[in-house]
This record gives C-alpha cells, sequence and structure tokens, in this order.
C-alpha cells in the first residue's frame, strides 16, 4: 500500500512539473511574439530569424488528458487492492475470532474434563480410604473375637478345673463320711454285743435256768445289732451318694453355666465380628453406591444432554427444511409415497422410505454443521431464507445445487458455499436418501 501511495506522489509530482514546464514554454513564446510585433512596428528592414518551437495545444490536452487518464486508473486499481487487502483482513480476522472461540471451547472442554478427572480421582480415594478403614475394624473385630474367645475359654478351663477339684473334695468327704458312719456303725455293734454278753454272763451267773430266755435276749440283740449296722451303712451310703450327686450336681451346673458362658462369649464376639463386617460391608457398599449415583447421575446428565442435542436437532426439521417434513417439498421421483413425493413426518410412516425423525434430525445436524463451516457470517442473514434444490449421489456427492427462491443476497451466499462443497455427509441409510436425493431445502438462520 506504501508502493502505491509512493507511485501516486511521483507521478502526481510529474505532472506538477510538467504543467509548469507547459506553462513557462506559453510564456516564452508569447513573449517571442511580443518582441516581433514590436520590431516590425520600428520599421527594421533587416529583420534577423528567431528559431522557435511550435507545441501542438492539441498533444498538449491529449498528453495531458492521458496522464489524468492514468492517475484515475491508478487510483481505482489503488482503491481497488486498498478493498481486497480490507475484505482479506476481514476475513482473515472472522477466521481468526472463529479459531479462538474454537480453542477457548476446547481449553474449557479441557478443564472440564480433567476437573471430573480429579473428581473422580477424589471420590476413588475416599472409597479406597472408606475400603481401608472397614478392613482395619474387621481386623479388629477379629483380634477382640479372638481375645475373647481366647478368655472365655481359659475362664471355662478354669471353672471346670475348680469343678473338678470340688466334686474331687466331695467324693472323698462322702467316703469319709462313710468311713466314718461304718466305724460309728461297728462300734455300736461291738458295744451291743459287749453290753449283751456282760448281761448275758451275768444273767447267767444269776439266772441259770433263763437260758431260752437270755438266748432269745441275746438273738433280740444280735438281730438288733445287726438292723443298726445295716442302717447305718444304708444311712452312710445313702449320705455318700447324696453328697456325690450334689457335688456331680454342682460340677455339671458349674460346667454348663461355664460351657454357657463361653458359647455366650464366641456368640457375642461372632455378633461383633458379624457387626464389624455387616458394617464394613454397608460402608463399602454405601460407596460404591455413592459412586454408582454419581456415575448414574453423569450418565443422566449426558443423556439428558444428548437428548437436548436430540430435540433441538429435531427441532431443525423445520427450521433447516422447511416445508420438507409438511410434503410441500418434497422430493418427487420412483421411491415417493404419493405423487408428490416423500415427506417425511414424525415417526416412520409411509412416504418417508422408512427413515426416521431421529434419523432425519441426526443428518440435518450433520448438513447444517458441514455448510455453516463454509459460511462463515451465517448469523449475519438472521431472518432471511432461501431455498435450494439439492441433487446428491448415494456416497452424499453434491451432484447440482439450484436456486429456487428466498432472499438473492443469502442464495448467492449460501450457493458461493455449497460450491465450496464437493459432498455432504453421506446418508446413514438407504431410506434417509430417498428421502434428501434431490429435496428443495429451505435454509433459515
Amino acid at each position: 500500500m506504501s508502493k502505491a501511495t509512493e507511485q501516486n506522489d511521483k507521478l502526481k509530482r510529474a505532472i506538477i512539473v510538467s504543467a509548469v514546464l507547459h506553462i513557462i514554454l506559453f510564456a516564452a513564446l508569447i513573449w517571442s511574439s511580443f518582441d516581433e510585433h514590436m520590431d516590425a512596428a520600428a520599421g527594421g528592414g533587416g529583420g534577423s530569424s528567431i528559431d522557435a518551437v511550435m507545441v501542438d495545444p492539441g498533444a498538449v490536452v491529449q498528453n495531458y488528458n492521458r496522464q489524468q487518464q492514468q492517475q484515475a486508473s491508478a487510483k481505482r486499481a489503488e482503491e481497488q487492492r486498498d478493498k481486497q487487502a480490507q475484505q482479506q483482513a476481514e476475513e482473515l480476522r472472522e477466521k481468526q475470532a472463529a479459531e479462538q472461540e474454537r480453542l477457548k471451547q476446547l481449553e474449557k472442554d479441557r478443564l472440564q474434563a480433567q476437573e471430573a478427572a480429579k473428581e473422580q480421582a477424589e471420590q476413588q480415594k475416599q472409597a479406597e480410604t472408606a475400603a481401608k478403614k472397614a478392613q482395619e475394624q474387621q481386623k479388629q473385630a477379629e483380634e477382640a473375637a479372638a481375645k475373647a474367645a481366647a478368655d472365655a475359654k481359659a475362664q471355662a478351663d478354669a471353672q471346670a478345673k475348680q469343678a473338678a477339684d470340688a466334686a474331687k473334695q466331695a467324693a472323698e468327704a462322702a467316703k469319709k463320711a462313710a468311713a466314718d458312719a461304718q466305724k460309728v456303725a461297728e462300734a455300736a455293734a461291738a458295744k451291743a454285743a459287749a453290753d449283751a454278753q456282760k448281761k448275758v454272763e451275768a444273767e447267767a451267773a444269776k439266772k441259770a435256768a433263763a437260758d431260752a430266755q437270755k438266748k432269745a435276749e441275746a438273738d433280740a440283740a444280735k438281730k438288733a445289732a445287726q438292723e443298726a449296722e445295716k442302717k447305718a451303712t444304708a444311712e452312710a451310703a445313702k449320705k455318700a451318694a447324696a453328697a456325690e450327686k450334689a457335688a456331680a450336681d454342682k460340677a455339671a451346673a458349674e460346667q454348663a453355666a461355664a460351657d454357657k458362658k463361653a458359647a455366650a462369649a464366641e456368640k457375642a464376639a461372632a455378633d461383633k465380628k458379624a457387626a464389624a463386617a455387616e458394617k464394613a460391608a454397608a460402608d463399602k457398599k454405601a460407596a460404591a453406591d455413592k459412586a454408582a449415583a454419581e456415575k448414574a447421575a453423569a450418565g443422566k446428565a449426558a443423556a439428558a444432554k444428548k437428548a437436548a442435542a436430540e430435540k433441538a436437532a429435531a427441532s431443525d426439521v423445520d427450521d433447516l427444511f422447511g416445508d420438507l417434513s409438511s410434503g410441500k417439498n418434497a422430493p418427487k421421483g420412483s421411491n415417493s409415497g404419493s405423487a408428490g413425493g416423500a415427506s417425511p413426518a414424525k415417526g416412520s410412516k409411509p412416504g418417508q422410505g422408512g427413515a426416521s425423525q431421529a434419523e432425519i434430525a441426526s443428518y440435518i445436524a450433520q448438513v447444517q454443521a458441514a455448510i455453516r463451516g463454509h459460511l462463515y457470517d451465517w448469523d449475519s442473514f438472521q431472518g432471511k431464507t432461501c431455498t435450494l434444490r439439492v441433487n446428491l449421489s448415494a456416497d452424499g456427492t453434491i451432484l447440482s445445487v439450484k436456486q429456487e427462491g428466498g432472499d438473492p443476497a443469502f442464495c448467492q451466499q449460501m450457493l458461493s458455499a455449497t460450491s465450496r462443497m464437493t459432498k455432504f455427509p453421506k446418508p446413514p441409510s438407504q431410506a434417509v436418501f430417498e428421502t434428501f436425493k434431490n429435496a428443495p431445502l429451505d435454509f433459515k438462520p
């Protein structure tokens, strides 16, 4: 641009210098003509000839006009270059703005992904900490249960030993009591026998005639002694059996109490261990449920976002393709469901060639994104429409594009955008291709 300005300055200076020289030349010619008239008027017979250069005014004017035209042409060329440079600079600024926006969005997505990964790592760390804590609690519970079982077993062994000692002591006491009772009975029998013998001897000395009576008394005394001895032995045996039974019952009761206490301790330890394990499992399950809930919430948010995108894409069916869904501008062809051609509507109905609303909406979104990628000033045509009939091949190649109505400026931009494209996205199915292979498309920014 500075080079063109410098050339213009040089051209202006050349024109100015040329004009000044022409003015000086005209002045010299006029002055010389005045001198010749003055000499002729003086009557000088021997006049002298003057060499003069004749300037053609027409040539001067033509040269001047040619210079003016060159200057105007240079000025127009300069303006055209300036305008082209400004347009290129504007397009570059728009591309740079779009690129910056894209980079900004990518950075935002990266930061969000990084934050999500960090949060997930933190949650996983918390879950691992909770699981580790639960394992430690379970280990402590197992150690406490083992210790309690060992203490209960030791206590039960001590109580059993005490019961055995008590039973042994009771048996010894019963045995001693039986021996004492037998000794008492034998002593009583011996005393009775001695008394009877003494009485018999005394009576024999006094009453020799009453031998039969004495004999009967002796027999009675003997029988009484035997019965007393038998009774004492039975009583001693009965007392010993009762004492032994009491000792056995006491030992059994103490053993049962010790067993019951040991079983209760083992049951308490098992319950405590089970409770600790259950708590650990509950904590682990809660952590897993929390992670699953957060994952489900993330999946739900992604599904909602996807559903919103699909809903927005579905709403673009009427916005991007206009009357295509009502059948007014449906594509005509041999595969049409009626004489007016296929007309996609809600769901998969006859006349669509089998294409569902979701497939149509998805393909519309792809086509819209492809076109907007080649039309940078899409938003500047808000409120304007353009109808183009696009003829596609099965792989999405654009065979022809014709304008059928709409705003001329917007349609011109749309034609320029499609001319820069070799193909649309490939239709996802034959049904979608049949719907759009020769369809009039209404574009509405």
